[in-house]
């Protein structure tokens, strides 16, 4: 009796020791099915937001297509506005600008052409650059050729490249004055 006793207590503390197994083993599944449910909502939120990014990222293409397209457009109209630029600079426009309008009695009118090869380097941009390399026309005042050029030094001396390229008497009288008739 004593030995059906004991194997009594023996699958008693076993059942008790499989319950306490089982229930453990249950605790273990709740938390698997609960860690399996949260990975289910993060891969169902992951999914509607990769969705989301991919609508997104066809939508920026279409317009990284449509703004290259009208760069294409914009660049090829600035290259035609340059070759406009370019040539209208590049034509020598017939324009006499006075240094001064100080003039003694004496004075003849001198046509003197200052130019500045280096003004592209500097300001290759200005609209006037392709001008001061050429050489823009001064009409000046002055006693003689030496006196009309060292003028127009004095005016542009300060500023670095500017050089006298040529001098030479005007043809007509280009900037007439009212003067008074002599008696």
């Amino acid at each position: 009796m004593m030995l059906n006793f004991l194997i009594i207590v023996v699958i008693i503390a076993l059942a008790a020791w499989l319950g306490n197994v089982l229930i453990a083993m249950e605790k273990m599944s709740a938390q698997s099915r609960a860690r399996v449910r949260g990975v289910r909502d993060t891969v169902g939120r992951l999914e509607i937001t990769l969705s989301r990014l991919q609508s997104e990222e066809e939508a920026l293409l279409k317009e990284i297509d449509r703004t290259g397209d009208e760069m294409a457009v914009l660049r090829q109209r600035q290259m035609e506005m340059q070759q406009k630029l370019t040539e209208a600079q590049s034509r020598k426009r017939p324009r006499i600008l006075i240094l001064s309008d100080r003039r003694n009695p004496g004075d003849k009118e001198w046509l003197v052409t200052v130019a500045n090869p280096q003004i592209r380097e500097v300001e290759a941009g200005h609209p006037l650059a392709q001008e001061w390399v050429l050489g823009r026309d001064y009409l000046v005042w002055a006693s003689g050729e030496k006196e009309a050029g060292t003028r127009a030094l004095r005016r542009f001396s300060a500023r670095p490249g500017y050089a006298v390229k040529k001098v030479a008497a005007a043809r007509e009288d280009l900037f007439q004055t009212s003067r008074p008739a002599a008696s």
